[in-house]
């Protein structure tokens, strides 16, 4: 009985401290699978009425001023500085655009993303409405950028963006 009863102790405390492990599935991305997203539904439309109010940045010393500084994240937005000296703003009560400004705070073009989670398509339109390209934002850090004809413009990673043989084009700052 004192055997029986070591056996099952011994069992029971064998199996108390394995733990499972939870398998989730991630879906990984290359330059085909995300052009297949980014194509598979029509893209919105815009007026030029609807983005006149942002072809030139009101707050464009503002900006560059706290970009210099290192400071991104404002009460009202998000900034960021790219390598060609341009940057870009995205309002909190509007998460679903992005305006990107030259130096002196003019429109240069402008992004819609579907979704406010990842992944998401993202269309970016010139000041006149037209499209410049598109892409699939795979994370915070991932993404993929096409033409409008579905060419790999773009891959970016962390804070550089590769062209389609892996050159490094341009780089961002990305402040966590």
């Amino acid at each position: 009985m004192k055997r029986l009863f070591l056996v099952f102790l011994l069992l029971f405390l064998g199996i108390f401290p394995s733990n499972a492990k939870i398998i989730t599935g991630e879906i990984e991305y290359n330059a085909e699978t995300a052009r297949e997203e980014v194509f598979s539904a029509p893209v919105k439309t815009f007026s030029f009425d609807s983005i006149r109010k942002y072809f030139i940045d009101a707050n464009n010393a503002e900006n560059l001023n706290y970009l210099y500084q290192g400071i991104t994240e404002l009460k009202d937005r998000k900034i960021g500085k790219f390598s060609d000296g341009s940057y870009g703003v995205q309002y909190y009560d509007d998460p679903m655009y992005s305006w990107y400004y030259s130096s002196n705070g003019r429109l240069i073009n402008f992004t819609y993303k579907d979704s406010s989670d990842y992944p998401c398509k993202i269309t970016k339109y010139k000041p006149d409405g037209s499209i410049t390209n598109q892409g699939y934002r795979v994370s915070e850090e991932e993404s993929f950028i096409f033409t409008p004809e579905g060419k790999l413009l773009a891959h970016w990673v962390g804070n550089n963006c590769y062209d389609e043989y892996n050159n490094v084009i341009m780089t961002r700052i990305i402040y966590k």
